[in-house]
């Protein structure tokens, strides 16, 4: 009798012999040498390492927003080349950046939205007005707060509305650049708690690159990059 074997579902996100490098008119600089990594939904990840380790650079590749000069990103099994980096940033993945990077002639709220409308995401309530000002909440920002132009925020208010507009997109993926730098010790206890539900309730792939070793002491699996290579470990 013949059986059926199980379908083997790809990682998430996948490096596969990943090398990075920078050139300029002096020198050639190798950030990143021959990544095999592979990064599982429902997992929560830190990514350590000293400054100029290619922590930077490993994000910029994972998120679509730089492609490797040797070897293969693949996302659910296709690679990024193929899906188009635009199409993976748009649907499937979303970055809190440690700049922000807000639309700083909009209010908190307004920059949640128009991340909903950009991505084409849709809250099971239907209202996007209503599910922004609820992840706004989550994050520790009341309506007031909500209605102002981000620039009157203060800096870890700013990075919040960065974090709940990054949630709202409702991606695969969730990429975070020091998020909890600029945070009070209570509000990013709360933030890591986020980190941990998109990841173990709504089965996410939550990548976090952080100098933080209490944030890695509560992610699932902590990597640390040095000289460019990678170690993997448990948190």
């Amino acid at each position: 009798m013949n059986r059926t074997a199980p379908a083997i579902t790809p990682p998430a996100l996948q490096f596969a012999d990943v090398s990075h490098v920078y050139q300029n008119q002096r020198r050639r600089t190798t950030v990143l040498k021959q990544i095999d990594l592979a990064f599982e939904r429902g997992t929560f990840y830190t990514v350590l390492g000293p400054s100029g380790s290619g922590k930077t650079t490993l994000l910029s590749l994972a998120s679509g927003l730089d492609s490797p000069t040797k070897g293969t990103i693949r996302f659910d099994g296709q690679d990024l080349a193929e899906l188009g980096l635009g199409r993976y940033r748009n649907k499937h993945a979303a970055t809190v950046f440690q700049q922000y990077n807000l639309l700083t002639y909009m209010t908190a709220l307004q920059n949640v939205i128009t991340a909903m409308e950009i991505t084409g995401a849709k809250p099971a309530t239907g209202r996007r007005k209503a599910h922004a000002l609820e992840l706004l909440a989550k994050v520790g920002l009341d309506p007031d707060m909500a209605d102002r132009n981000v620039l009157k925020l203060s800096g870890g208010q700013q990075q919040r509305v960065a974090i709940a507009r990054a949630l709202a997109c409702d991606v695969d993926i969730l990429f975070a650049d020091e998020p909890t730098g600029n945070l009070d010790e209570d509000t990013a206890d709360g933030i890591i708690g986020i980190f941990q539900e998109l990841a173990h309730t709504q089965n996410k792939c939550v990548i976090v690159v952080t100098h933080s070793q209490t944030l890695a002491a509560r992610s699932d699996r902590t990597l640390t990059l040095r000289k460019g290579k990678v170690a993997v470990g448990a948190a």
